[in-house]
């Protein structure tokens, strides 16, 4: 016997051997097919305990020639497939001869029996190697081959793992998936494995040819790619198969939580060569990704994430068509969706949809139950989409990793916070109309203000006077000093009002809000609500200026860190007020502005303060095509203020009694509690 003379150290080629018994397999496989084999197949031979004994790697390739052998087998990192591109016509796998040392993770002993052709004539020859001597591997010298074909067969024994992987019904399925490109892109090409033939078609469900725009690469340059998505029928790691433009995959890489495509079992294989390029420099198993890898896969991963953004949309449309044939769907049939309406079903069918798949018992369930189920479903994405999650995970009781791919599929569309978003907007757009019906119309007028109807109201709209306190709240150190300066608007009231049971009460509501923009700094916002009768005037509008200096001059703010905005809202302005409101220069509705205490002075009528908040919403509302109705008001009215809308029965006894509900207003301090937000 001859000795191979390897250039490596011992515990470089231990590394090697140290790999997972699949793709230990699959590097001999590639072997076989670098050597241009037209046929390969995988054959295990078993103990009397159905233990792997012996594995046999058969190839018809040209075999191994003897005169190459010190070289192919001594110098690791120099394969000749660097030199040679292709073989009969098809793409190498393999680039620095270190795939074969892999078979010794499989057994102690390893031995190619292998047959080549030289000046016609076909000779054969054995090479031996021992897992506790890798650096002495041994070759014979040829014979004639005696009419054997070209070809070598690897086979692997003193295996003392139990290499249960392999035994696995799983494994043909796995090397499929390995195989899956490779063999697609050369059908004449047999592989068998344990005397099955791996066949890729007969576990895929579906495959995808997707070719991709030129790339442009960091440095400027173009280059050509596809992808090519196979959906298995079995369970599936989500990979990357970094491939030539032959399939011949050259790395892998995890598909990472950019391609989020719920209830599909998937392989990508992005074929470029440009990755062929970058692989003869050992750019493709970086730790982390090649600028020019993380480009091509950047793109391939957006193609992939659109396909499956069709093809769940074309499952949803079946399976929801289906449910409308059996009268469970939750939604009625309309013309015209507005985007609310749109989001909120194209997430109760993403869901539904996996309900479906996820509750085995849920095609086994009556239709009146599947109704109830999916009812309740809708309604909670209606009120409170954040709680799906919670909601679903507890009905079917899901696994871990399920709560993960759920929590995926919900942060896959954000169409949940477009529904939270379109559905806080739509509300204020009914609110505008209910305040704009109650300020305006006597009837509701009258009904509403009783009370402090408005005032309990507001305090919950801030953002309908500035959107900036649509979070805001109330602050003590801000309710004592308005209290304490509430007589600089009171200078001139000699009539009391009284209230219904003849106490005493005041003409004016005062609205006040807090919100901290900046560090250690403050806005203001305070809002006198007129009565409806009261007109604004001069002597109004001189009351809310001297109030507000007074306020602001409080030894307890600090000056240049406070801001302040006071607004004066009623149902009308006289002349004078109407100029003041209108100043060249200045915004509609400022009437005094002092720089040096940061005070704004604002006066509006409540159509002003309605149209100029509809005015902010106008731009989304565009784009929800949300029109609010008097019915829609209402319910949003009914729904969020229930406690401070008097019935009709309310109205019925205020009209019996005679009283002016109008006139019975209290002054006071608000402490809101909850708020909304767009």
């Amino acid at each position: 016997m001859n000795k191979i003379a390897i250039a490596a150290k011992e515990d470089f080629l231990e590394s090697l051997a140290n790999t997972s018994p699949i793709k230990a397999v699959a590097e001999l496989i590639w072997n076989g097919l670098d050597a241009g084999a037209n046929n390969v197949s995988v054959r295990l031979e078993t103990n009397q305990l159905d233990g792997v004994e012996t594995i046999r790697v058969k190839d018809t390739g040209v075999g191994i020639d003897h005169s190459e052998v010190g070289h192919l087998f001594g110098n690791l990192g120099d394969s000749w497939k660097k030199k040679k591109a292709r073989m009969n016509g098809r793409a190498l796998h393999g680039k620095s001869g270190q795939g074969r040392f892999k078979a010794f993770s499989l057994g102690s002993q390893v031995e190619w029996l292998t047959t080549y052709e030289s000046n016609s004539a076909r000779f054969t020859y054995r090479i031996v190697g021992r897992s506790n001597a890798l650096t002495n591997l041994q070759f014979s010298d040829p014979t004639p081959a005696n009419g054997n074909g070209c070809g070598t067969e690897v086979v692997i024994s003193g295996i003392e793992k139990s290499l249960g992987s392999l035994l696995n019904e799983s494994a043909r399925e796995e090397f499929a998936k390995l195989f899956a490109a490779y063999l697609g892109q050369y059908p004449s090409i047999t592989l068998e494995y344990d005397g099955v033939k791996v066949d890729p078609g007969s576990f895929q469900k579906d495959k995808k040819e997707i070719p991709l725009d030129e790339i442009l690469l960091p440095d400027g340059r173009k280059v050509e790619a596809s992808v090519t998505v196979v959906e298995w029928l079995m369970p599936a790691k989500r990979v990357v198969h970094l491939c030539d433009k032959d399939g011949v995959s050259l790395h892998e890489t995890e598909a990472g939580q950019q391609i989020r495509a719920p209830g599909f079992e998937f392989t990508a294989y992005v074929k470029s060569d440009h990755f062929r390029e970058l692989d003869k420099q050992g750019l493709l198993t970086l730790d982390e990704l090649h600028a020019d890898v993380a480009a091509i896969v950047g793109s391939a991963k957006q193609a992939v994430k659109a396909h499956f953004r069709r093809k769940l949309h074309e499952r949803q449309s079946q399976i929801v068509e289906r449910w409308k044939r059996e009268q469970i769907y939750p939604f009625e049939e309309k013309e015209h969706l507005n985007v609310v309406e749109e989001a909120e079903r194209q997430v109760f069918d993403i869901l539904a949809v996996n309900v479906e798949s996820y509750l085995p018992s849920f095609e086994e369930a009556d239709p009146k139950s599947k109704r109830f189920m999916f009812r309740l479903l809708a309604q909670a994405l209606k009120e409170n989409p954040e709680s799906v999650q919670r909601i679903i995970t507890e009905m079917l009781n899901l696994k871990k990793e399920e709560q993960e791919s759920l929590s995926q599929l919900l942060e896959s569309t954000s169409l949940s916070n477009i529904i939270s978003s379109a559905r806080t907007v739509a509300n204020r757009l009914d609110f505008l109309l209910a305040l704009e019906n109650l300020v305006n119309d006597k009837e509701t007028k009258a009904k509403l203000l009783e009370r402090d109807q408005l005032h309990k109201i507001l305090e919950t709209e801030a953002w309908i006077f500035d959107e900036e306190f649509s979070l805001s709240g109330s602050e003590k150190t801000l309710e004592e000093v308005l209290a304490i300066h509430l007589d600089k608007l009171r200078e001139e009231i000699t009539d009391p009002v009284l209230r219904e049971d003849e106490q005493a009460g005041r003409i004016d509501l005062m609205l006040s809000r807090s919100v901290q923009p900046r560090h250690d700094e403050r806005d203001h916002l305070v809002v006198e609500l007129k009565r409806p009768k009261q007109r604004i005037n001069s002597k109004i509008l001189s009351q809310a200026e001297s109030y507000a200096l007074a306020v602001a001059q409080d030894s307890r703010f600090q000056k240049e860190k406070t801001r302040w905005k006071f607004i004066v809202v009623s149902n009308e302005m006289d002349d004078h007020a109407k100029r003041k409101a209108n100043q060249r220069e200045r915004r509609k509705g400022l009437v005094f502005d002092d720089g040096d205490l940061n005070i704004q002075v604002w006066a509006f009528e409540w159509n002003e303060v309605i149209g100029n908040a509809r005015a902010r919403l106008q731009f989304i509302n565009e784009s929800l095509s949300y029109e609010a109705s008097r019915e829609s008001s209402r319910t949003y009215l009914e729904a969020t203020h229930a406690k401070f809308i008097p019935t009709e029965s309310d109205l019925a006894e205020e009209t019996d009694s005679g009283k002016d509900p109008t006139e019975e207003l209290v002054t006071t301090v608000v402490n809101p509690e909850n708020q909304t937000s767009a």
